[in-house]
């Protein structure tokens, strides 16, 4: 992305703040892959908003960019796991674990299997 383009969507990121379009503002920001709003990003994790969370931070990097964002990504799914744990809605932990924790690396296999031991607990 040129100079130019970067302070033309910096402008619109500025406008769209001023006039409260919050969620284009947030599309715009995760598309263009420009500005990560951290207070955005955390005020969806504190709300437990999962899905968005990860959307939001797809636009900026992917599972697969670094070991770091494998972790972060792998985070959210675990926490997505132990909140429908919490719920007691085995049916989505399930679902969850096999789709969303099916692919780790070995780094993460020690968290993983303290997760499925959860589902005992639980």
């Amino acid at each position: 992305m040129s100079s130019l383009s970067r302070e033309l969507v910096f402008l619109i990121l500025q406008f769209l703040d001023e006039e409260k379009f919050k969620e284009t503002a947030h599309t715009l920001e995760q598309e263009s892959g420009f500005f990560f709003n951290m207070k955005h990003f955390e005020d969806q994790v504190q709300a437990g908003e999962w899905d968005e969370v990860k959307r939001y931070l797809c636009g900026f990097t992917k599972v697969e960019d670094n070991p770091c964002s494998t972790r972060i990504f792998f985070k959210i799914r675990k926490q997505k796991y132990l909140e429908a744990l919490d719920r007691q809605d085995r049916a989505k932990a399930v679902e969850i674990l096999v789709k969303d924790l099916k692919d780790t690396d070995h780094q993460m296999d020690l968290d993983l299997r303290y997760v499925l031991l959860l589902v005992h607990v639980y």
